[in-house]
Formats: C-alpha cells, sequence, structure tokens
C-alpha cells in the first residue's frame, strides 16, 4: 500500500488579463474607469486551493499475477485552465457605462440600497421583473446569495473577483498484470481499466462542477443615460451565479487499455 497527499495555494495577481492580441486585450480587459490605466487585481487563472492524493494497493497473487489499484483524488477553488475556461469572473455592465467607446468592459457597481441604482421598467428580456421595484428586488437577492457580491456592496466589484467554487474528481485505475510462457520467452501483459470522475458514475450529482453563468456576469443592461447623466439599467440576470459545467470534466469517462511488456 503506498500513499501520498499535497496541497497548493495559489495568490496570483497582475494588471492585465491573458491573451495574444493587444487590441483585445484593451477591448475586453475589465476596468472600474480607465482602460489605459488598468489595476493590480486577481489572475484569471490558477486555483487557490488545491488538494491532491493518491492511494495505491498492490495483491500479488503469483510471480506471474498481480492487481493493483489505485485512487487519484483531487479538490481544488477553481477550474484547471485546460477545456475549463478560466478560474475567476469578473462582473461587468452590458453596455459601455464609462464612455470610452467599448461596451462590456466596465466593472458593476454593487449598491447598498435601491437609492443608488436606477432602473426603467423593462417590457422584455428581464422575465418576470418588469417594473422598477421587482428588478430591485431581483438584484438584491442576486447579490445576496452570491458569495462574493454579498461582501464589497457600496464598492466596484474587483477584476476576476469571482472564484469557482470548490470541485472533486476521483479517479479510479484498476490494473491486471499477468505473463505467458511460450517457450524461453516470458511475454509480459498489463491489461487496465481507467475511470476518471468515478463518483458521477456512481451518482450524478457527484462530481459536477460548477461555472459561472454568462447572463449572472454580465447582469445589468445599460438602457440609457438621464438627464443628469447617470446611468439607468434593467436587470437581466438569472437568481443565481452558477450552473452546472456541461464539459467532460463533469462527466465520467472509462477508457480501456492493454499493454506488450518487452522483456
Amino acid at each position: 500500500m503506498t500513499a501520498s497527499l499535497g496541497y497548493s495555494f495559489t495568490d496570483a495577481k497582475n494588471n492585465l488579463k491573458s491573451t495574444e492580441i493587444a487590441s483585445v486585450l484593451w477591448q475586453n480587459e475589465p476596468v472600474k474607469g480607465d482602460p489605459n490605466n488598468p489595476e493590480l487585481g486577481y489572475s484569471e487563472f490558477g486555483a487557490r486551493h488545491r488538494i491532491v492524493g493518491s492511494a495505491t494497493y498492490t495483491k500479488s497473487w503469483s510471480p506471474t499475477l498481480k492487481t493493483r489499484i489505485g485512487l487519484f483524488l483531487e479538490a481544488a477553488q477553481g477550474n484547471r485552465f485546460a477545456g475549463a475556461g478560466g478560474n475567476r469572473y469578473s462582473f461587468i455592465y452590458s453596455g459601455d457605462v464609462n464612455g470610452d467607446g467599448q461596451a462590456g468592459n466596465d466593472l458593476i457597481y454593487i449598491p447598498r440600497s435601491q437609492s443608488e441604482i436606477q432602473f426603467d421598467p423593462c417590457p422584455s428580456g428581464c422575465g418576470a421583473n418588469v417594473s422598477v421595484a421587482q428588478q430591485w428586488t431581483a438584484l438584491n437577492a442576486f447579490i445576496s446569495q452570491d458569495g462574493y457580491l454579498s461582501s464589497p456592496r457600496g464598492q466596484i466589484a474587483d477584476r476576476f473577483g469571482e472564484p469557482n467554487p470548490w470541485y472533486n474528481d476521483v479517479d479510479l485505475r484498476i490494473l491486471q498484470e499477468f505473463a505467458i510462457q511460450g517457450g524461453a520467452q516470458r511475454h509480459g501483459f498489463e491489461l487496465s481499466l481507467d475511470i476518471l470522475n468515478v463518483g458521477h458514475l456512481l451518482n450524478s450529482s457527484w462530481g459536477v462542477r460548477k461555472v459561472a453563468s454568462a447572463a449572472a456576469t454580465s447582469p445589468l443592461k445599460l438602457v440609457r443615460f438621464d438627464g443628469t447623466g447617470a446611468p439607468v439599467f434593467n436587470f437581466t440576470g438569472p437568481a443565481t451565479t452558477f450552473i452546472d459545467d456541461a464539459s467532460l470534466l463533469s462527466r465520467w469517462q472509462m477508457q480501456i487499455g492493454l499493454r506488450y511488456l518487452l522483456n
């Protein structure tokens, strides 16, 4: 029996998000005001907390027959870079609130009360939240249910301030080693069965990751500016921030392998 356990902590910050094209960086960089003066903020990638562990049990039945059973555990806050989008999210307005000529890059102000935000009635695109009062009630509930947004009320949201929730994966490997004697030559083989995210195989609600929906990260639509230049909005966001991740990372997967060992 062998086992290992590890933990890592990441607190990465920068003042520009990741991109390969300068123009895209300027257009898509979430800002609190001046896009030409970016502020230090959380990096988009890098799991803040990550725990990994493994255990392997080996049973020898004979000199030519051996069974190994292994488990690999990963629990982390965030998502791995590959195939999973970012680890953190920014809450931005739908529209150009700061007047820099670029829509969809302005971080939202998180109001403490209804007096700090203006709404217009919403005839379409807001679901059941049509009136001004209904939109404020829905926005207030949305802020309250979110672990990040509920804290910095009265402030502009931070760039990538919202981390992905914790997830956990358990992978299982069963490996059968055997050999066949062919005259003076012994032929070794390994037959393996790997089940990735085995918890999801046992229960469809286990091993499912969460991601923020696009509607949740852009919950306020700019409608117009009033006579004083103050923005007026519609609340178009959902009731909750996170939804189930539909990618393969939230699904169980199985593979079977056969290896011939050259002796």
